[in-house]
């Protein structure tokens, strides 16, 4: 029996719109531990720049902790990024899981 280690994935909430496999989506990132989790995926070895998008039950929340999110998210790979005058990220996903 051969056990594959779990994968560990950066976790960026996104309001307002559920990401679905096979969709291609630009998102703006500027809350400051969504930026930190696109650092930290940005600064991995790994060829295959993957992260997980889960929907916030209310767009609202502007800090959202782990109840204030669905249980179920999509696992998205990073296709382009862009770091804007104000700080903010431009990035375009794409959901495949």
């Amino acid at each position: 029996m051969v056990r594959k280690a779990k994968e560990v994935y950066p976790l960026i909430p996104v309001r307002d719109i559920v990401i679905f496999p096979y969709m291609v989506v630009p998102l703006f990132i500027g809350r400051e531990r969504s930026v930190k989790a696109l650092e930290e995926l940005m600064n991995r070895d790994d060829i295959k720049k993957e992260l997980v998008l889960v929907t916030q039950k209310d767009p609202e929340v502007e800090e959202p902790d782990i109840d204030d999110l669905y249980e179920i998210g999509t696992i998205a790979h990073l296709v382009q990024l862009y770091k804007l005058p104000d700080g903010t990220i431009k990035i375009l996903v794409e959901g495949f899981t």
